[in-house]
């Protein structure tokens, strides 16, 4: 099924409007991009807010959907809370120790990090699919240092446009996000992107933040409190229960160098679901992890 979303005017030049029509069509995986938004609004409503995302909230005004749907999911409210708070930490430490920061999001849907933690100076790069950036450009503009990528990630050419980009030089450090993305894909294509982008930036100081779920809620999709109210009913295809099995996809010239349950982040607001992150066993297959990938010293 298509849904169509229209936004009327720009959010950030003119104030808000509770007028509401139809224009972008979103079909499949890109309908996903509507939960995290929505998270993210709705979080920042509650009192003590894990973060606050006010442009998200605007966004979503703006979309004529039927957002309610999602808003009994506390439980993935709650984890889109955690790891976009943890991955904003994980981004600030980056550019802290970059010399030269570049950052490409990929999957970047209708993302706010960039705008929510004021890093307008930092070069940075916004990949999706056509449709999902025809959409972002409606609620955010391109400048010289922020620069939109309308292609899938395994398109390997969005490469090329990377490098022929001004602010990219041969010395710039990269940090690749990848949240809420990686289940999406096959075994095989999680495999053949970690080798393209560690083959093309293997002289680069380069870093990732990868999102992961656990092998049994790939197999179980129909199950997801959110993913499976979506229209298109897109469906989880690769996730690992074991890092031993994540590291075993990626290339030599990559290695992990650490793993994030999110259970492990706001205890309090995962109420008694939280226990399981006492249970090893249930704590890597009912819940999401962060990967931090490096490309490996030449020579080791």
């Amino acid at each position: 099924m298509i849904i169509n979303i229209k936004l009327y005017i720009h959010f950030f030049i003119v104030p808000y409007s509770k007028e509401r029509t139809a224009m972008t069509q979103l079909q499949g995986i890109p309908e996903s991009l509507l939960i995290p938004l929505a998270a993210r609004s709705y979080e920042t409503e509650k009192a003590h807010a894990i973060i606050k995302d006010p442009i998200s909230q605007r966004i979503m005004a703006k979309l004529d959907y039927d957002f309610d749907k999602f808003s009994a999911s506390w439980i993935t409210q709650v984890g889109i809370s955690v790891r976009t708070w943890l991955i904003d930490q994980l981004v600030r430490r980056f550019i802290e120790q970059a010399k030269q920061p570049l950052i490409i999001n990929i999957g970047c849907g209708l993302d706010t990090r960039r705008q929510r933690l004021n890093l307008e100076d930092i070069p940075w790069i916004d990949l999706d699919v056509p449709d999902v950036i025809l959409l972002r450009k409606q609620f955010f503009q391109e400048t010289e240092l922020n620069r939109f990528i309308a292609k899938s990630l395994l398109d390997e050419t969005w490469m090329d446009d990377v490098r022929t980009w001004p602010p990219y030089t041969e010395n710039s450090d990269i940090l690749i996000i990848i949240e809420g993305v990686m289940m999406y894909f096959e075994h095989s294509e999680v495999q053949q992107f970690f080798n393209f982008v560690s083959q093309k930036l293997n002289a680069h100081q380069l870093q990732m933040i990868v999102e992961c779920c656990s092998q049994l809620m790939a197999e179980h999709t129909h199950y997801h409190p959110t993913v499976s109210r979506l229209d298109s009913r897109p469906r989880f295809k690769y996730g690992y229960n074991r890092l031993s099995d994540f590291v075993k996809i990626l290339p030599r010239t990559l290695r992990v160098t650490s793993e994030h349950s999110l259970f492990d982040y706001h205890s309090r607001r995962w109420k008694w679901f939280g226990l399981c992150r006492w249970i090893p066993f249930l704590k890597k297959r009912m819940n999401n992890k962060i990967v931090i990938i490096e490309q490996r010293e030449s020579g080791i």
